[in-house]
């Protein structure tokens, strides 16, 4: 994970949706320090204007489409993916899990075919939730190092 700080100096093309897991998403453009970035998505429905300064944290360096999270520096408020919105993929394990173990004693091919694609459900979203807690305590640890730094700051 990698940390930057922008000052958003021109916001564009700002939609917010709702994705089919509803969980609410908005996607954005922006201009900042010569660059400019398009279609990136964030988590939620983050206040995003021309002028505020956040500190992003991205999966791969300078890949905005990596985003994971950010932290507004004006309102201390954190954007990113909640941990348990990846909790669909535990769940099938363990219903899939319930499932096998019934069929076990009749249909030990058709119970070992449902534990594997329940392994393949929970493996992803295991590895997603890992990620999404560790980028929140990451961006966690910036708003308290942000707020030490400045006490008005999320007031």
């Amino acid at each position: 994970m990698n940390e930057v700080t922008v000052t958003f100096e021109q916001v564009f093309d700002v939609t917010r949706n709702v994705r089919r897991s509803r969980v609410p998403s908005t996607e954005f453009g922006f201009q900042a320090g010569g660059m400019k970035v398009q279609s990136v998505l964030v988590s939620g429905s983050p206040r995003i204007e021309a002028g505020m300064t956040v500190t992003a944290l991205l999966d791969r360096p300078g890949d905005w489409q990596s985003l994971l999270g950010w932290v507004d520096h004006e309102t201390g408020e954190i954007a990113s993916q909640r941990p348990g919105s990846h909790v669909g993929g535990i769940v099938a394990m363990v219903l899939g899990g319930f499932l096998a173990s019934h069929l076990l004693g009749t249909k030990p091919l058709v119970a070992t075919l449902v534990l594997v694609v329940s392994v393949a459900c929970l493996v992803p979203s295991a590895a997603g939730m890992r990620k999404a807690l560790r980028a929140r305590r990451r961006l966690e640890s910036i708003r308290a190092t942000l707020a030490r730094r400045d006490p008005g700051a999320g007031a």
